[in-house]
């Protein structure tokens, strides 16, 4: 992102405990700073398609380079799923592919967590929308930054809509500053 200009939000705050499952847990871009694999270690099977990132992120997780667009997984092989900040790195066309992959390695009545940035209407003079956040964990915070090419836009609304498609049930959500919050179900 060298030589582009930069927009980033005011420091958002996020507070999140470990996430209570039976199983694995697949985390979709699970590279980075591996948030869900801080929280759950060995439960977590975190993928990315940049092996870079998953080699340096500092967790138990089991890393493994894949596109989320097309799951080497069988069929119903998972109880619960995560995204914490990835779709905003997916292009906008693939985004409905990666729901649909989603709902079909979860279980009957699996979940999936989505955590993102609302990204707004681009403005003109800016190339890249960046989010910054502090994330406080049982043991320790972590202080870090999602930014993507700004070319597209994103929120609530827009994510409960691909749920739908995708034939997900929408249990709970929520919205705060730029960051938004859904929790989906796969019914049988």
């Amino acid at each position: 992102m060298k030589n582009r200009k930069i927009f980033q939000t005011e420091m958002q705050l996020m507070e999140l405990v470990r996430v209570k499952t039976e199983g694995f847990i697949l985390d979709i871009g699970g590279g980075g700073e591996g948030i869900i694999g801080k929280l759950n270690g060995r439960q977590v099977i975190a993928i990315d398609t940049v092996e870079r990132e998953l080699r340096e992120t500092k967790n138990e997780a089991l890393k493994i380079v894949m596109d989320v667009t097309n799951l080497k997984f069988l069929s119903k092989s998972f109880g619960l799923c995560t995204a914490f900040f990835s779709l905003m790195y997916i292009p906008k066309d693939e985004h409905l592919k990666v729901f649909r992959e989603v709902y079909r390695v979860l279980k009957d009545h699996g979940k999936f967590l989505l955590w993102d940035a609302k990204i707004p209407q681009k403005r003109r003079d800016y190339d890249v929308f960046a989010v910054r956040l502090k994330i406080r964990l049982p043991n320790e915070d972590v202080e870090t930054g999602y930014g993507t090419k700004w070319d597209k836009q994103q929120d609530i609304e827009y994510f409960r809509e691909l749920a739908q498609r995708a034939k997900f049930k929408v249990i709970n959500e929520w919205s705060k500053g730029e960051i938004l919050y859904l929790e989906m179900q796969k019914d049988s």
